[in-house]
């Protein structure tokens, strides 16, 4: 009877181990989008505190390109998916060019539709204490 008992306990515990897999490998690929992102340029703040990255994001077949442009304190590492970081984006592929005016002044020249993570079109915005001008070039 003890055999069974341990076959039962291994079965189950095989059982747990291949459900949790196949659950780990459905949510992280199947579940959330795989985006790929290229980076366009990247300009520091003239007093080195910032980096504005303007990128092209992808995120497969169904999705449309989008043009984006982020800003980061100096040292940190782009991460794409952050959209709180996200002062401008666009779909598709216009030509974006960004500047610093000023060390909390970045400006946006684009040709297109731009759109900010609320769904606002904009000609100014603010990340923290920087201050985003956007207009057409």
């Amino acid at each position: 009877m003890q055999i069974k008992t341990k076959v039962r306990i291994l079965i189950l515990a095989g059982s747990l181990v291949i459900g949790s897999a196949t659950y780990y490998y459905v949510a992280s690929n199947l579940l959330s989008p795989n985006c790929s992102s290229f980076v366009l340029t990247e300009v520091s703040s003239p007093d080195g505190r910032y980096i504005a990255t303007a990128f092209e994001r992808n995120c497969g077949a169904t999705s449309p390109f989008e043009r984006i442009v982020s800003i980061r304190p100096q040292g940190t590492r782009l991460r794409p998916e952050d959209d709180d970081s996200w002062v401008f984006a666009t779909q598709d592929s216009p030509n974006v060019g960004i500047s610093w005016s000023g060390p909390r002044q970045l400006t946006v020249v684009t040709k297109g539709y731009s759109r900010t993570p609320s769904e606002q079109r904009l000609k100014a915005a603010h990340w923290k204490d920087v201050g985003v001008l956007i207009g057409p070039s």
